[in-house]
């Protein structure tokens, strides 16, 4: 019989404590392995969903930043206006690469719009590089001034027709769904049109004005170059006091922060839990070193050295945290899928699909959380570990007695 023989014997003394123990560990174990891995799913959404807008720098007018991110994120109708001399200035600039600028308006409710309060976007085909190619569905026709392509999430199909202050588009092309609000939710007509509908809602006495002239923008969308990088681009047009500058990384951030939020109960029930079973383990382990005083200072006293009895109570510890790891990888599993469902829909709300991280991460998070389990045991059972090795065995024989 060896050390670790006589540990599993010695577990199996004590059936209750024993499970009880493993299951302690299970949950704290499950909540830190769901937690990790959704985390990292959300962040890899976020990544993946920023990283077909194709825009490295937006700029928008200094006043518009957070409308500009409301609008990215949901979709939500937003207007803001700046006169189109900016895109020239961007052009100039070294490091650019590619620059295409988008108008941003709104319907109105009644009959004069096929739907009310819906997100028109102008946008200029020639210079785009962040609409057309993301189209899923399109008409096998090229793009005619009176097409419209809608967002992914939008009810409408190629070959439909929509109309907007009395002017009809047909429906030429659908979107992929990209994870981008501004882009799922919206309508994208050339800039041009969405100049002539601003001059046709005039002609509706129940329609406020639309707040922009031909020659206004909303946004310009800018591709650094291959060898440039976007944060000089961003410190060179930001040199322009009327505007603001954002990149996709700061998004993605903002996003980070506001869903980081929500992980920070489970977070700390997660650290809660595992100084509690360190703690926990160390008391029970102190518990089970006094009830075998007797039966350690007999194993020293047949010749086993004080290294035997140090390893023989952390490998009661080691298998414990082990099955309670493992056993937490499947409480960590329905905790998962508790999370999916709940960060999903709020990821939905935000129109960006929850990615699961690929099934090779998922397991290397899920051997360190065993790995954690372990370390938790030796942690909680050094202390009784040292104090079992450094009994007397003759003091210890007559203790137990």
């Amino acid at each position: 019989m060896n050390v670790f023989t006589l540990a599993l014997k010695n577990l199996q003394r004590k059936p209750f404590r024993t499970w009880a123990l493993v299951i302690a560990v299970a949950i704290a174990g499950g909540a830190v392995f769901s937690t990790a891995t959704v985390m990292w799913g959300v962040e890899r959404s976020m990544q993946v969903g920023f990283s077909k807008f194709g825009a490295d720098v937006l700029v928008v007018p200094k006043n518009a930043l957070v409308n500009m991110k409301s609008a990215l994120l949901t979709g939500e109708p937003s207007t803001f206006y700046m006169n189109a001399s900016v895109v020239d200035e961007v052009k100039s600039l070294a490091g650019v690469g590619k620059v295409t600028p988008q108008l941003f308006l709104t319907t109105a409710q009644g009959s004069h719009c096929i739907i009310g309060n819906a997100f028109l976007v102008g946008f200029d085909p020639k210079t785009d590089f962040t609409v057309l190619p993301w189209l899923f569905e399109k008409a096998q026709r090229p793009l005619a001034p009176d097409d419209a392509i809608v967002g992914g999430n939008n009810p409408y199909q190629v070959g439909d027709t929509v109309y907007f202050y009395g002017r009809t588009f047909n429906v030429y092309g659908k979107l992929d769904r990209t994870g981008i609000g501004l882009y799922d939710n919206a309508i994208f007509i050339q800039i041009d049109k969405a100049y002539e509908l601003a001059e046709d809602a005039k002609k509706f006495s129940d329609v406020p004005p639309m707040g922009f002239g031909r020659g206004d923008i909303s946004a310009v969308l800018i591709q650094v170059g291959n060898s440039a990088k976007a944060n000089l681009v961003r410190f060179a047009i930001s040199r322009n006091p009327a505007v603001k500058v954002i990149t996709a990384g700061n998004i993605v951030t903002s996003v980070r922060q506001n869903l980081t939020a929500l992980f920070a109960g489970t977070v700390a029930l997660a650290a809660v839990l595992v100084i509690g079973n360190i703690l926990m383990i160390s008391a029970i382990f102190s518990t089970i070193i006094n009830e075998r005083r007797k039966e350690l200072g007999l194993i020293r006293a047949v010749g086993a050295r004080r290294h035997m009895v140090f390893a023989l109570v952390l490998s009661e510890s080691a298998f414990l945290t082990t099955m309670g790891g493992l056993l937490g990888i499947l409480v960590g599993v329905v905790l998962m899928r508790v999370f999916a469902r709940s960060i999903g829909f709020h990821l939905e709300l935000l129109n960006i699909p929850f990615l699961w991280p690929p099934l090779g991460d998922i397991a290397m998070t899920g051997a360190a959380c065993v790995l954690l389990a372990l370390l938790t045991g030796a942690l909680g059972a050094l202390y009784p570990a040292l104090a079992g090795s450094r009994m007397d065995p003759y003091d210890a024989i007559r203790a137990g007695e």
